[in-house]
């Protein structure tokens, strides 16, 4: 118990608040006066490009073979005109990398060594799944694995299964593990020539709530991001023209009990 009143601790807290805002104003007047420093990284370049450049970067160019850079006119002098170096020679699954559009360049040190990243708007790929309205895979993540169930296009099931993920692995390892995944979902919709059909979430919602259910729950979050499986899901289903159906995720506990009972 306290004799202070209710008076007391309301000029306590306007007192406070002032001296915040006092403190806001100081700081927002040293932030103009500041000088701004930009902290450019070492080892590490981006070439952004543009769709009306020739081979959509005038800076950085690829013709499957051969990378060729272009160097700045105050270096030339101790480089030459171009860095070239082989890239190739490895095999691509699947190549969406138009002849046309804008192509960024990342070039960043790595394990003592330069790796070369490309961003590009890839190109569209035949669809191998009908319409969600023929039938449908949903799945849904658990501690340790992924449930899946196939419905035809009347919703009676056909089909259940599920695919073991192994969670608390290093990090490079973790993520070998969720695309292995993500391949075998992709693999079963191509057989099927169906859509997966995943819930749509908030995340930071989600870890709270599975947080909240137990300790198989709470781990499988600490060992990697819960986001990070539909990321690469979406990626990977994109490359082989099967499509990735979000809906809202209300009530889809509820309907999946009620079916287990029928």
């Amino acid at each position: 118990m306290t004799k202070k009143t209710n008076w007391y601790h309301t000029i306590f807290n306007l007192h406070h608040k002032k001296r915040y805002i006092h403190k806001l104003n100081r700081q927002i007047a040293e932030i103009k006066q500041a000088t701004i420093k930009v902290k450019v990284p070492r080892g590490e370049v981006f070439i952004v490009g543009y769709k009306d450049e020739s081979k959509a970067n005038q800076t950085c160019q690829w013709d499957g073979t051969i990378v060729k850079f272009r160097v700045p006119y105050c270096l030339e002098y101790k480089y030459g005109k171009y860095i070239c170096s082989k890239l190739g020679n490895f095999e691509i699954n699947i190549n969406r990398l138009p002849d046309n559009g804008a192509k960024t360049w990342h070039f960043y040190r790595q394990d003592n060594r330069w790796v070369v990243a490309v961003q590009f708007t890839p190109s569209p790929v035949n669809k191998r799944c009908r319409p969600v309205e023929y039938g449908c895979i949903g799945i849904d993540m658990n501690p340790g694995s992924i449930g899946w169930a196939y419905v035809d296009f009347q919703g009676n099931l056909k089909a259940s299964g599920s695919i073991p993920l192994q969670t608390g692995l290093p990090k490079v390892k973790q993520e070998a593990t969720i695309v292995d995944a993500c391949i075998q979902l992709a693999i079963l919709a191509a057989t099927l020539a169906c859509p997966i059909v995943c819930e749509s979430l908030d995340f930071a919602a989600k870890t709270t709530q599975l947080r909240e259910k137990g300790r198989k729950y709470a781990r499988m979050l600490s060992g990697w991001a819960y986001s990070r499986f539909y990321q690469l899901l979406k990626s990977i289903l994109s490359n082989r023209g099967i499509q990735l159906i979000n809906i809202n995720p209300a009530y889809t506990s509820l309907i999946g009990y009620f079916s287990n009972m029928i």
